[in-house]
């Protein structure tokens, strides 16, 4: 073995020192860099063969750079990551209705419902007080406001989801060009046996973003490119990739407003996509269902209140000895457009504190042709057109009154006007005017007891603790308002807590995965330091083999 031989030994254990110092320095300044996996120099002994002395090493050699990395706990950690995801969208969701509803406060729906009935039985002492009848009217007001902010921060927040859907297939769509490159750049270092461990760190970082917005599966090819699909569709292939794409919905609510719903399908084949886990499920499932959930229960109540108090208020008298007036604008869809009548809103005195008496039919009111031409002045209904004297048609009964022809073929209500506190009807065209008609209606009997009359404002302070909501088989209420609203609560409550005990355990496992891993590919400084020492004295000593064995060719050439 020549002196130049051992002179080469000694380079290549120089390089060998370098380039792991190199792979120390890189460990200790990505030490804090999320996704990091540590890095080392794997060596090998090289050696020739001797036909004296046989193996005769000449030196190291570098076989690869490899990072150290458990695959199987990075599939475990993109797992459970589905349904973090999921979970914190979810919880998210119902922790915003909570905070929405507020209970309990004083701030609350219920709190409001109190205070509303509170304001009837205080009329109930004095139903003839402008004041209290006032009270009564701007709690109605109030409760009516806190209504419609509820249903309006509701549907806000479903808005805001639907806003989220289209900023996560966004971001889907930027994670997966991003794989896609890194497929590439990874497949052009691999194929020549190398390891492109930089590429594969930013790759399965990546991954775990993605996992954590949408559910996927992972196959890795033989030069290190994997293929990432969802729902059965491949998105990310060692060749291509396919976008997801989002379109629009936009239909009519039952209150007259629009709604835009978002959804979501894969660019290239058109099909739908739905999430199987991760933060788009839980936005998806938070939109479709739980929102829309606690917007029924509101609407609910809200229709249960406004329907229970107008029929009862209905029977009373107000001051003037007019009934039939409703209390809440009948024209309900929900929470988010109820109203007072128009005639409470215009008229304190509308307000109905008296008890009205019993209904009772009318009898057939005869409309010739010639009484009845569009634009006359309306006709006044008698309770019975054949009584001496006549007497006028007061309080009809809401809903009851029925026009025919004389052929008993029945007119469209759109045809004409009732005014039923007095007892008139107008036609509201000249369709009919040749036409002699009939009039069925059902009324109410028995006079006003006067302005002191309080009992239809007790009944209407009752019906807060009246089995009105959940109705049995058989139709009758099993719980109040109060019940039904606690109900709700409670049952948002649960929910609540369940999503975030759900939230909390797969938190639990993805951060034991990530100890797990990080104990693996985590960089340990103490280590780093001490592989220092470690490849600063291989170098010096390499160094000095080569000085040395630089001296002894000093000397053999100068003899």
């Amino acid at each position: 073995m020549s002196l130049f031989s051992v002179l080469s030994t000694g380079t290549r254990g120089l390089s060998a020192s370098q380039l792991a110092m190199n792979i120390v320095g890189q460990n200790i300044s990505n030490a804090d860099v999320e996704g990091y996996s540590r890095k080392r120099l794997n060596l090998s002994a090289d050696y020739r063969y001797d036909p004296f002395h046989g193996q005769i090493g000449t030196g190291v050699e570098v076989i690869n750079i490899e990072r150290y990395r458990n695959e199987y706990i990075d599939q475990q950690i993109r797992k459970q990551n589905q349904m973090l995801g999921m979970y914190e969208e979810t919880d998210y969701t119902l922790q915003s209705i909570e905070n929405i509803f507020v209970e309990p406060s004083e701030t609350g729906i219920l709190h409001f419902v109190d205070q509303f009935f509170d304001s009837w039985q205080n009329l109930a002492n004095n139903p003839s007080d402008p004041s209290a009848r006032t009270m009564v009217k701007t709690n109605g007001e109030i409760l009516l406001d806190v209504f419609h902010n509820a249903a309006y921060q509701l549907q806000d927040l479903r808005q805001t989801r639907n806003d989220e859907i289209h900023n996560r297939v966004n971001s889907v769509n930027q994670i997966i060009k991003e794989i896609h490159n890194l497929n590439t750049e990874i497949g052009s270092v691999e194929i020549g046996n190398q390891n492109a461990n930089d590429s594969r760190d930013k790759r399965d970082q990546l991954l775990k973003d993605l996992s954590q917005i949408i559910g996927i599966e992972t196959i890795e090819n033989e030069l290190g490119q994997i293929t990432v699909t969802t729902g059965g569709n491949i998105l990310v292939s060692p060749v291509n990739y396919q976008e997801l794409e989002t379109t629009t919905t936009t239909f009519k609510l039952a209150d007259g407003t629009t709604q835009m719903d978002i959804g979501i399908r894969f660019s290239s084949s058109k099909r739908v996509y739905t999430p199987s886990g991760g933060q788009l499920r839980g936005l998806i499932e938070s939109r479709d269902k739980i929102i829309p959930h606690y917007q029924t229960q509101l609407d609910t109540l809200a229709i249960s209140i406004v329907e229970t108090v107008n029929d009862q208020h209905k029977e009373g008298y107000n001051l003037n000895g007019f009934s039939g007036i409703a209390f809440f604008d009948e024209l309900v869809t929900g929470a988010s457009d109820i109203n007072l009548s128009a005639a409470i809103r215009t008229d304190i005195q509308n307000i109905a504190t008296a008890s009205g008496n019993q209904i009772h039919p009318a009898a057939q009111n005869s409309l010739p042709a010639s009484s009845h031409d569009f634009g006359i002045d309306p006709i006044q209904l008698y309770t019975d057109p054949s009584a001496t004297p006549l007497v006028n048609a007061k309080n009809i009964v809401q809903g009851t009154v029925l026009v025919s022809t004389t052929s008993n073929a029945l007119i469209e209500g759109v045809d004409y006007h009732v005014d039923y506190a007095n007892g008139t009807i107008q036609m509201l065209h000249d369709g009919y005017d040749s036409e002699d008609l009939t009039v069925n209606f059902q009324y109410r009997t028995g006079g006003f007891a006067g302005p002191g009359d309080n009992s239809n404002a007790l009944e209407i302070a009752k019906l807060r603790d009246k089995l009105i909501m959940n109705p049995d088989v058989l139709g009758n209420g099993s719980s109040t308002f109060a019940e039904y609203y606690g109900a709700m609560i409670g049952e948002l409550g649960l929910s609540r807590n369940e999503a975030s005990s759900n939230l909390e355990t797969r938190t639990f496992l993805v951060d034991q995965y990530e100890a797990q891993q990080d104990s693996i590919s985590g960089v340990s400084l103490d280590e780093e330091m001490a592989n220092l020492i470690k490849y600063q004295h291989t170098y010096q000593a390499a160094a000095r083999l080569i000085t040395t064995t630089n001296s002894m060719l000093d000397v053999l050439l100068n003899m």
